[in-house]
């Protein structure tokens, strides 16, 4: 289990080998064998003694900002297995087991775009080409990553047969919502339009929640094993969020194809200011923030925890 302290004036303490938290509203004892791994993203006070309770443990203990972005974490002076994995995990970047588990993340997307896409052509009333034609293209993408072998080029291979998939499904798409926020093209920073806008904001949101499992799993976040390396850029979190994109455009398709989004929710630069693109305003990001811990935030927490715990596993058995 994680441990989440979020109200300021909590404490955090030991006895014998469990840890006694207590919160302005309450207090518990937690048998540490059942911990996995604590943040603290409040004022709280922390005992040196529960301190090293995680650290005998191997607990991993963050601190993080109110938002839960985590900015440090505790160390053991001596090597131990969360040494082991770190090590492991920069010996395998590159490695055949790296390629699996590229191949496994890239795989694992583009079945969930083509699930999402066969969901929205079955809620149709009227057949859309371009949405056959994006699920076309994606199950010819699956045939072609099944194939490929080993090779060091991977990265490259990959992030091809990802970006062509990823052309088609923004397209068909962009089809699919109503005319009013139809777009041309996949727009990041900043967006050209109403929905990119609302889909980098959420895809914002979820990189905070996975960095932060990624974090609290003891793995390297600026190692990656799919995307390369680049200095201070976090990319096993880019890694990882891959596996949930499918999973947040699900949520905010919704929104406008629902007819939930608001013009109110947008600000676009008038003529003649500095900045260009369209930006949420406060009143949208609430909505958006709303949505996304209503409907997929624990989830993907979960589900992140878990394939970070695989990916140990599978460090670890490599050798």
């Amino acid at each position: 289990m994680i441990i989440e302290i979020s109200e300021h004036g909590s404490t955090l303490k030991r006895n014998h080998d469990c840890f006694l938290v207590q919160t302005p509203s309450d207090k518990i004892e937690i048998p540490a064998e059942k911990v996995d791994a604590i943040m603290i993203t409040a004022n709280a006070l922390v005992s040196t003694q529960a301190v090293a309770l995680c650290l005998e443990k191997g607990i991993q203990l963050v601190l993080a900002n109110w938002s839960g972005k985590p900015f440090g974490r505790f160390w053991m002076s001596t090597p131990g297995r969360a040494t082991e994995v770190r090590r492991k995990q920069y010996l395998h970047q590159d490695s055949a087991l790296a390629f699996e588990l590229s191949k496994e993340m890239v795989s694992r997307k583009l079945r969930e775009q083509k699930k999402l896409l066969v969901d929205l052509k079955n809620n149709r009333k009227t057949p859309s080409e371009k949405v056959q034609n994006a699920i076309e293209s994606i199950n010819r993408s699956l045939a072609n990553l099944k194939s490929f072998e080993y090779a060091l080029s991977f990265k490259q291979s990959f992030l091809g047969i990802e970006g062509f998939a990823a052309s088609e499904y923004f397209s068909a798409i962009a089809e699919i919502l109503p005319k009013k926020y139809a777009f041309r093209v996949r727009s990041r920073q900043p967006a050209e339009d109403k929905f990119n806008a609302v889909l980098n904001y959420a895809y914002g949101l979820t990189y905070s929640t996975v960095e932060k499992v990624v974090i609290l799993s003891g793995l390297d976040p600026n190692a990656g094993i799919y995307h390369a390396d680049s200095y201070g850029k976090p990319t096993l979190v880019f890694d990882v969020i891959e596996l949930f994109r499918a999973k947040v455009d699900r949520i905010m398709i919704k929104l406008f194809t629902k007819r939930l989004v608001r013009d109110s929710w947008f600000m676009v630069p008038q003529q003649g200011e500095s900045a260009s693109g369209v930006f949420l305003s406060k009143e949208g990001r609430k909505a958006v923030i709303d949505e996304y811990m209503r409907d997929v935030s624990k989830s993907i927490e979960q589900e992140g925890w878990v394939y970070c715990r695989k990916m140990i596993a599978k460090l670890i058995e490599e050798g």
